[in-house]
Order: structure tokens, then sequence, then C-alpha cells
């Protein structure tokens, strides 16, 4: 989620407490019935929902540009577009690009089956690259989706990267 999005959001949350609290200073309560405390709460259990669904749309747009599609000699992202892998392992690849990702808002599209004949497709759940100097071990889960376009799609779980090599092998 955005810094704007949580600031917005906490200025909706203070000026609900602010008009709460003016409501009760200005003495509109012994006049008017509950209905100020529970609009109020209304308000606050709606600015928590909001918050979220932006979480969630946010970590489902983040995990669908981790995507990759994986061809023998190139990879795809949404972010990125098609990226060469000539002399490189596809998984030192993958993470290369995984780590330069912004996550904006631009796509690219992806080339048809002529041009890029992908054989896997690899979602990325989670990703942190591991830290030697605080020994932080580095975090690479997702599943791994093998297409098989006669047969049917297979589809692998792995939970580091020793599992995806193996999965990008079968």
């Amino acid at each position: 989620m955005k810094t704007n999005n949580y600031v917005l959001l906490a200025i909706s949350a203070l000026a609900a407490a602010f008009l709460l609290f003016l409501w009760y200073y200005l003495g509109f309560n012994s006049i008017d019935s509950p209905l100020d405390l529970v609009l109020a709460i209304l308000w606050w259990v709606g600015i928590v929902v909001i918050a979220v669904v932006i979480m969630r749309l946010e970590h489902n747009r983040r995990r669908q540009i981790r995507t990759i599609y994986v061809s023998p000699t190139a990879l795809y992202n949404s972010e990125r577009g098609v990226v060469g892998i000539a002399g490189v392992a596809p998984v030192d690849a993958m993470r290369d690009l995984l780590t330069q990702l912004k996550y904006n808002f631009d796509k690219e599209e992806l080339p048809s089956r002529d041009t890029f004949d992908y054989r896997f497709v690899v979602q990325t759940d989670e990703f942190k690259e591991g830290d030697q100097e605080s020994g932080q071990e580095p975090t690479w889960k997702g599943t791994v989706t093998k297409i098989d376009r006669k047969n049917g799609n297979r589809e692998v779980e792995f939970e580091d990267e020793a599992q995806l090599r193996q999965a990008l092998m079968a």
C-alpha cells in the first residue's frame, strides 16, 4: 500500500475523531440521539474495511507483477517485458528480474506464442533477498506451472530456490 493511502486513511480517521469531539464539546449530544456515536463507529469500521481491501488488492497486484513466464531463451514479466537469458541460468535471471521490480503501473503485453513459446509460469508469492550481514535467509516461495499443451498443465509448489530449480528441471 502506498504512503498516500495510509495518509488519506489516517486523515479520515482523525477527521472523524475531531468531528465526534466537536459534537460532544458543543453539546449536540444532549439534543440529538446517540446516532452521532453510531455514525462515528461506522465511519471508523469503514476506514478499516477500506484499508484491508486496499492492502489485499495491492498484494494481488504485486503477485501478478512477480509472475514470470519462462521459455528456453527468455523470460517475460508484465513490468519488464521480454528479457533474454542467454548464458545465464533461468533461476538466476529470475532472481535478478525480481530484485529490479519497481511495482509501477506500466504493463508490457505478453507476446504471442509464435514469438515467445513459454514452457513454465512461475508465480512468486513471497520474495526477499537474503542479507548475509544480518544473517537473514533469502525467501522465495510460490508455484511453478509446467505448460503441457497436449496433456494438461502440472503445478508444483516451491519453498526455496533449490526447489524452484528442481521444478524447472522436470
